[in-house]
């Protein structure tokens, strides 16, 4: 189980990272096309994170509710409803294909 001073290690490490990167790396001498690159792999690290905990317990392949429920914050994500509304609907979803 992950404890709290490792989150706060996690958390001082990426924003360090974020800005070392932001000090060291001058954007006017990076491409268009790779700016547009780069902007994209920090959504791409936390989906695959977010998948990974979704469909996974244990070390192995799990489809439970929690795939409903995320399932459902992607569709209203999608939607563009505001962040308490899709919070709100993911509960709901895995609180009923738990329930059934």
């Amino acid at each position: 189980m992950i404890t709290w001073a490792v989150v706060g290690a996690l958390t001082l490490g990426v924003y360090g990272q974020r800005v070392i990167g932001a000090v060291l790396v001058d954007t006017r001498r990076v491409s268009a096309k790779w700016q547009t690159v780069l902007a994209a792999v920090p959504m791409a690290v936390i989906v695959a994170v977010v998948a990974l905990q979704t469909v996974t317990a244990n070390g192995s392949l799990a489809i439970d509710a929690r795939l409903a429920g995320v399932t459902a914050a992607g569709l209203c994500a999608w939607r563009r409803f505001p962040m308490v509304v899709t919070v709100v609907a993911a509960a709901a979803v895995t609180a009923l294909v738990r329930a059934v």
